[in-house]
């Protein structure tokens, strides 16, 4: 799908602490941004920040020219979907919250994936569609919720670690489907082989270092580095102890 995703002087402050400041960058179509870094840079907060589920303490966010006001909040996180790592408590089956999505006022009238293709392209039965959130084990609530994300269409999926409760067919599955979903990707990944496999750009938390890496097999075709080339992003992200581990 059509878009294109911008974020300007982007600042948040936690406390006392400044996590970042001035970051800056433009996605287009099914483009992908890989964030990485250790524990505790604020790499989940940042993805809040996109969706709107936090507030910053400056810089601007448009899609397709608009911000989120013009769109309106629950309109903008319709179409700018954030996926959290871990796992959410929901009630009910999947089938039942996949229902229960659909009928909100930001949802209407927007295409829909096919859910049980996306379902039985992870590796899933479509039995788990009508099983309790809480009988699903952690790979599988994971990959209902991707499949969840997918097939309601937004514009851009803010991913927490998608793949991290999977195995190793699980991961490739996960990443074809992502790969396939035609949204603008922003990632957090901890597997350092994921972004040359897939090829994107890598923004690197604190440094603020942004990277163009070519997916892997187009890179051994071309007999080249899989890092197209770098250049830093305008950006610096100071890091302080009293930043709490986890976000």
């Amino acid at each position: 799908m059509d878009c294109k995703f911008e974020v300007q002087g982007l600042k948040r402050i936690l406390g006392e602490s400044l996590l970042f400041s001035d970051i800056n960058f433009t996605l287009s179509g099914s483009e992908r941004l890989f964030v990485t870094g250790p524990s505790g840079v604020g790499k989940t907060l940042f993805l809040r920040l996109l969706a709107c589920l936090d507030e910053a303490q400056g810089g601007e966010l448009r899609l397709n020219g608009k911000t989120p006001s013009d769109y309106g909040f629950p309109a903008w996180r319709a179409l700018v979907t954030y996926v959290p790592q871990s796992r959410v408590n929901f009630k009910g089956t999947p089938a039942e919250f996949y229902f229960q999505a659909q009928q909100f006022a930001s949802q209407k009238g927007r295409p829909r994936g096919d859910l049980p293709t996306l379902i039985n392209d992870l590796g899933l039965e479509h039995v788990v569609l009508n099983q309790a959130w809480t009988e699903l084990s952690g790979g599988q609530a994971q990959r209902v919720a991707i499949a969840i994300a997918v097939a309601l269409r937004p514009a851009v999926l803010l991913l927490d670690e998608p793949t991290s409760a999977c195995d190793q067919v699980s991961v490739r599955r996960v990443e074809k489907v992502l790969q396939d979903s035609g949204c603008t990707l922003i990632w957090i990944s901890h597997d350092p082989e994921q972004p040359s496999r897939l090829g994107g750009k890598v923004l690197e938390l604190p440094g603020g270092t942004l990277t163009d890496i070519a997916p892997a097999l187009l890179a051994e075709a071309g007999g080249g580095s899989a890092t197209s080339s770098s250049e830093r992003l305008e950006a610096r992200l100071p890091v302080s102890a009293a930043v709490p581990a986890g976000l």
